[in-house]
This record gives C-alpha cells, sequence and structure tokens, in this order.
C-alpha cells in the first residue's frame, strides 16, 4: 500500500488537541485580549481626556470672571477665583499625563493628539501661575492716585507682574506654535485654536503695557519733577485739531505728586505779532496762513498736532521759560467722558460740575453769564471761571478711585482725537507712535487709508457750539480693476443748529459781528486725500468749485470756505485719485472732534468689514 495511502489512514488527533486548532485559536485569543487590553487602555485615556476636557471647559468662564475682578480692584474675589481656576487647570494637567497617557502618546495617529492635549492643558495651567495668580494680587485701586499722589512703588510692582505674565505668554506661544495641527482630529485641533485665538488678543497688549509701566514712574517724576503744559481747547471756536486753545493749565509731576503749577490764557502772550514766532512749514503757511505762529489762538488751526505743540512751546517758552516735557490737549467733551469716571465736582461758588452739564457750562452758558457787552470785563471773569472749573476737575481726576473707568473715558476720547500728547521723551514717543492719539497724521497707507476734514472757525466767536458735522467717505479702492487708479471722495457736512430767532440773544462775545452778520458762521473747511493722491475735483452743495490742492504731510489738501446761515446746511465734497495697483490698508476718517458727536459713514464696496 502507498506511503500515502498509510498515511491517510492513520488515526487523527483530537481536535481540541491538535496544533491545527490551537495555532489559529491562539492567535484569535491573543488578538481578543490584545483588544481588550487596548479598549480598557484606550477607556482610560478617553476617560481622562474627557476629565481633563471637562475641567477646563469648567475653567474658561472663570478666567473671564477673574480678569473682571482683577480690573474692578477686587482682589480678595479674583485670589478665589483664581484658586478655583488652579484646582481645574491642575487636575486638567493631571489628567493628561502620567505612564499610561504617555504610552499612548507614541500610538500612530492617536499619539498626536494625545501629545497636544497634554501640551495645551499643561500651558492653560503654566498661565494661570504664572500669570493669572500673580495678577490677582494685584490691586488696581493701589495704582489709583491718593490726596494727588501716585505712588510709583506700586507701579514697579505691576511691572515685575507684567513681566512675569509675558514670560508665561512667551512660552505658550512657543507651545502652540510648535503643535502640527494637520495630525490632529477636529476636536484637538479646535481646542488648540481656541488657545491660539485667546494669545494673539493678549499678545498685542501685553509689549505696550510692559514698555509704558517701565516709564511711568520718569513720567510721574520719580526721577526728577516733569512739567507738562495742557492745551484745553474750546470746541465753540473750531480749529483743526478741536479749538482755540485760550486756556492752558501747566501740570506738574514730582516722585508721584500731580498738581497745577500754573495757568494762563491767551492774554498772557504776544499775539498779533508782525511775524511767526517760529518758521512754518510752506504748506501751513499756503493752507492756514502766518497766523498760525503770530496768535497763539491759532496754533491749533494745522492738523499736525506735533507742530502745534513745538508753536505752542515757543510761545510758553518766551513768556514764562517753564521747561516743558510733554504738551497735553483736551477738549470740554474729554472732560465730560472723564467725569464719568471721576463724579461730579462742587466749584467755590457752589456749583455742581458733572458729565452732563460740563459741556454747555464751559461752552455755553459761561457767555451768557458774563455778557456785560465791554471784553475788558467779560473776558477776565470768563478766564477766572474757567480757571476754578479746570482746578476742580483736575482735583477730582487726581483723587479717582477706578482707575479702570477713568482708563476707559480716557481712551475713548483718544479714539476720537480729543486727547493728543506729544512727549519730549523718545522712549513715551514709541509707546504711542502709530496712534491717533500723537496728533501725527500717519505718513504712509499701510495700516490705514486716512483721509481728513478739518474745521476752522474764521468768524470770530464761539457759534460753533451750534455747528453739526458729518463725514462720508466713499471709495471703489477695493474693487477698481487691475491697472486703474482708485477714487477717494470726502464729503463733509455743515450744520447750522443755530435757529432764527435765537440770534438776537446771542451773546456780543459768542457772535461779534465783527466781519460776519450776527448768527452767521464762516468756516475753512480743509479736506485731505490719501497719501500720495492727486487732487481731481470739488463741489459745494454739488456745485463745481475752483480749489487750489496744497501738498502738506504727503498729501493733498485743499481749502473750501462754507458759509452757513442759521438753520442751514451744507455739504463739501472733494475727490482725489489714488496710485493703480498700490496696497492701500483699511480706509479711516479723521476730522475736528466737534462740541457733538461727528457720525462717519465709509462706503467702499468690495471692502472688508
Amino acid at each position: 500500500m502507498p506511503e500515502e495511502t498509510r498515511r491517510s489512514r492513520k488515526p487523527k488527533r483530537p481536535l481540541l488537541r491538535s496544533f491545527r486548532f490551537w495555532v489559529p485559536v491562539g492567535i484569535l485569543v491573543l488578538i481578543v485580549a490584545v483588544g481588550v487590553t487596548g479598549a480598557l487602555m484606550a477607556k482610560a485615556i478617553a476617560d481622562r481626556a474627557f476629565a481633563a476636557r471637562d475641567s477646563l471647559q469648567t475653567a474658561i468662564p472663570l478666567a473671564s470672571t477673574a480678569k473682571e475682578q482683577v480690573l474692578a480692584s477686587d482682589t480678595a474675589a479674583a485670589q478665589a477665583t483664581v484658586a478655583q481656576l488652579r484646582t481645574l487647570t491642575g487636575e486638567a494637567k493631571e489628567q493628561a499625563d502620567g505612564g499610561l497617557w504617555r504610552f499612548g502618546e507614541a500610538v500612530p495617529v492617536v499619539g498626536a493628539n494625545l501629545t497636544a492635549v497634554r501640551e495645551i492643558a499643561e500651558t492653560i495651567d503654566t498661565l494661570v501661575v504664572e500669570a493669572l495668580e500673580p495678577a490677582a494680587g494685584l490691586s488696581l485701586s493701589s495704582l489709583a492716585p491718593v490726596d494727588g499722589r501716585i505712588d510709583v512703588a506700586q507701579l514697579d510692582v505691576a511691572s515685575d507682574i507684567l513681566d512675569q505674565a509675558a514670560i508665561a505668554l512667551s512660552e505658550a506661544r512657543a507651545t502652540v506654535d510648535g503643535i502640527d495641527r494637520s495630525a490632529l482630529i477636529d476636536q484637538v485641533s479646535s481646542g488648540v485654536a481656541q488657545l491660539d485665538d485667546a494669545l494673539a488678543e493678549i499678545e498685542p497688549v501685553v509689549e505696550p503695557a510692559q514698555k509704558t509701566l517701565a516709564i511711568l514712574p520718569g513720567i510721574l517724576g520719580a526721577e526728577g519733577a516733569r512739567n507738562y503744559l495742557v492745551l484745553v481747547q474750546n470746541n465753540a471756536e473750531s480749529r483743526g485739531t478741536g479749538g482755540n486753545p485760550a486756556s492752558l493749565v501747566m501740570i506738574t509731576a514730582d516722585n508721584g505728586a500731580i498738581s497745577i503749577t500754573q495757568q494762563a490764557s491767551s492774554t498772557d502772550f504776544n499775539n498779533g505779532r508782525p511775524n511767526p514766532i517760529v518758521e512754518l512749514d510752506p504748506a501751513v503757511l499756503a493752507l492756514y496762513g502766518d497766523k498760525v505762529g503770530r496768535y497763539m489762538q491759532d496754533v491749533t488751526t494745522t492738523p499736525d498736532f506735533p507742530d502745534s505743540a513745538r508753536i505752542m512751546g515757543a510761545f510758553w517758552a518766551e513768556e514764562f521759560g517753564t521747561p516743558i516735557d510733554g504738551t497735553l490737549s483736551i477738549d470740554p467733551v474729554a472732560l465730560s467722558y472723564i467725569m464719568n469716571a471721576t463724579g461730579p465736582v462742587t466749584l467755590p461758588t457752589g456749583e455742581v460740575l458733572d458729565a452732563s452739564n460740563v459741556v454747555s457750562t464751559l461752552l455755553s452758558d459761561v457767555y451768557y453769564r458774563f455778557n456785560s457787552g465791554v471784553g475788558v470785563i467779560d473776558n477776565p471773569r470768563q478766564d477766572a471761571f474757567f480757571a476754578v472749573a479746570a482746578a476742580a476737575v483736575f482735583d477730582s481726576i487726581t483723587s479717582v478711585s477706578n482707575p479702570r473707568a477713568l482708563v476707559d473715558q480716557v481712551a475713548r476720547a483718544a479714539e476720537e482725537g480729543r486727547i493728543l500728547y506729544v512727549p519730549t521723551s523718545p522712549a513715551e514717543a514709541e509707546i504711542i507712535s502709530g496712534s491717533r492719539m500723537t496728533g501725527a497724521l500717519p505718513g504712509d497707507n499701510s495700516q490705514m487709508t486716512m483721509v481728513g476734514s478739518y474745521v476752522n472757525d474764521i468768524t470770530e466767536g464761539k457759534l460753533d457750539y451750534y455747528m453739526d458735522t458729518a463725514v462720508t467717505v466713499s471709495s471703489d479702492v477695493c474693487n477698481v480693476a487691475a491697472g486703474a487708479a482708485p477714487t477717494f471722495t470726502v464729503n463733509s457736512s455743515l450744520t447750522s443748529t443755530l435757529q432764527p430767532d435765537e440770534v438776537a440773544d446771542l451773546p456780543r462775545y459768542v457772535s461779534t459781528a465783527r466781519f460776519f452778520p450776527k448768527g452767521v458762521i464762516s468756516t475753512d473747511l480743509v479736506l485731505y486725500g490719501p497719501v500720495g493722491s492727486t487732487f481731481a475735483s470739488a463741489t459745494v452743495d454739488g456745485n463745481a468749485v475752483e480749489a487750489t490742492p496744497v501738498e502738506h504731510l504727503g498729501r493733498p489738501a485743499v481749502k473750501v470756505n462754507v458759509v452757513n446761515d442759521p438753520a442751514s446746511s451744507h455739504t463739501v465734497s472733494a475727490t482725489f485719485t489714488g496710485v493703480a495697483d498700490a496696497e492701500y490698508g483699511p480706509l479711516e476718517a479723521w476730522y475736528t472732534p466737534m462740541v457733538r458727536e461727528t457720525p462717519v459713514t465709509i462706503d467702499a464696496p468690495g471692502c472688508a468689514g
């Protein structure tokens, strides 16, 4: 019998004892065992991941709460909230780590996500410990002035805390930027993006804040007394950056103590001189005349506040000689904003000034009160009232209890161009460089494409208390064809709210009627185009007018005179042509801040926002 046959007839081993059975079954059991173990491990890791997620999600709103409490100077509440935060972020960090978690990080695909979760949890915990926890112990009220003095030592404490926070933010940024998001699932990637967005929101603030805190002690006279000349611009008699700066205050800061050391008015200076006190830019002469340097009341006619500060500094040096470390401009509307933070003040006369009446009191009522019709009598009385009011408001600012509210109101005024500042210190100038607070027009169109509308009253009086303005800017810059030059049109309306039946009762100081009939307002309106553009045309109420462009500060400017009878309105338009294929930043309109808000409309089809 063949061997094969004999083999085929050999008795078979029972299946349960057969190698043929146990090899595949063993493999199957091993697979099942590994699968079960893997599933158990995956479940354990998933449980930890969900726990970490829950802790972080609970922590997120607490972070916002803590921030608000710090800003509100509620130190006890902030520290309690941060303690909760610290517990939650610590739990998240603990859950997203350990031997099992690290083992999972080595698994392809899944590992990258686990690593990202761990790094995010660690980063958030570090930010709480290194940034938010120290900040919670700082009360902003400790930075507020007490009896006219700011404790400069507290500024050093705040500076150290901010420096520590900046280091933590820098490390967090390095971690986030080092995560490869292409390997992440959506849930993890969105978490990384959320932290990225949070960092991006705060990073632009940190460096300027560090620089500000670094120089604030010097500004406050920690290294020697500093003098700041404050021009109070009267919006009732418009000038390019606000109004006639006939009232001036010298503020001195000495080791944190802030006080008014000198006050002056326009009558203290040599006005009407035959020649400007300093050399003037030929473009300024062409647009505004040499009165900018012959009368201190006209130094703010130009919209270039650094130039105004230079000219005013010469007037001040000639008359008083007090050194100036910085020139500040403010108007009564800005004072009303600030009084929202400081509260009302009581004058020696018993009158109460507050946010609701300070503008009308200083820009209108005072002229009716002191209205004998004799300038040599009325003017000194008006100046004395302004001086008393300025001192009272200043005292309230130097004793404010809520510095955050004060900062918010100052920022509001600065955004409207109602507070301007030109320091002599290069370090201070660098911090505010590029902001509207400098009063300097942008030198190019990269960050913004700025156009301007500036009002200069030539009536002689205080009739701009009744003048409303509005600005509309239209452009095809975002949808113009390649190779074609964009156009920019500035429309500026001037509306007199003075009613005909109110004219007869106007005080002589409000409407002198020397050059124009009583109640009539004459305005030189100067419109500026973007840097590098050219003037194309101008109209008044839709009718073409002749206007000669002058290049000032790298941009074309045209001056058009407008005469408003009571209860009348006129619109001046100027069109400028840009450069084909040039880069233009977002459109923005700057304008003379008036007594009331100036509505601004931007019409630029195709532009974002």
